[in-house]
């Protein structure tokens, strides 16, 4: 795993790992990203990241 890679460094979910979970579950909101893989949920910084992450994929 690459520290570049990585979007939550509170669960250490890495990009990848959200963009496929993004597409296969057409999840939509930074909630529903978190909701599925946790990312967002501990100190809440990356939350920003992940929205720019679901605006790509779109």
């Amino acid at each position: 795993m690459s520290d570049f890679n990585v979007v939550c460094s509170c669960l250490n979910v890495e990009k990848d790992e959200l963009i496929e979970e993004i597409k296969s579950n057409n999840l939509k909101t930074v909630d529903d990203v978190a909701d599925e893989t946790g990312a967002g949920t501990g100190c809440g910084s990356c939350r920003c990241t992940i929205q720019e992450i679901l605006d790509d994929v779109k």
